[in-house]
């Protein structure tokens, strides 16, 4: 009756066992993104380096082999054109208007004084993206409605 008990007890243990090895691999497969990086993500990314105190990680989000302008986008060229927040009450926000065309993406950006020229209004952002494997890269980036692309 005592080794039944045992078995019992380790059939229990094997069925725990796999349940956990379930649970686990489903939040493995949950956690993944399997999807790539879309534009919403994009947009995120590039507003929480443009905030970041290291902005080394800035030209990422752009895409590599088509933005002309990369080897220009140092760090003197982000602080002219997107200076550094201040402080957490002035980083910059990123409102996607419309999306559904990649090669005219609009949007709002909200930034510090110095971005907004004091105004406390957001600027209108034009973005061209393009698409690598799964990823979404920013390609071109116009600022207020000019025709002359801030970044090309």
């Amino acid at each position: 009756m005592e080794g039944m008990d045992n078995r019992s007890r380790r059939g229990r243990l094997r069925v725990l066992g796999g349940a956990s090895l379930v649970a686990l691999a489903a939040l493995a497969v949950g956690s993944c993104k399997i999807a790539g990086v879309d534009i919403h993500d994009r947009m995120e990314s590039f507003a929480v380096v443009l905030n970041a105190a290291d902005r080394s990680a800035i030209n990422s989000n752009f895409d590599q082999s088509m933005t002309q302008d990369l080897p220009a986008m140092n760090a003197a060229f982000w602080t002219t054109n997107f200076p550094s927040p201040p402080d957490s009450d002035h980083t910059y926000t990123i409102t996607l208007l419309s999306y559904s065309d990649p090669s005219n993406v609009t949007a709002q950006i909200m930034g510090p004084p110095l971005f907004n020229s004091n105004t406390g209004m957001p600027r209108s952002a034009l973005f061209v993206m393009s698409r690598e494997g799964l990823d979404w890269f920013i390609r071109q980036l116009y600022m207020d409605g000019s025709a002359t692309a801030l970044i090309k």
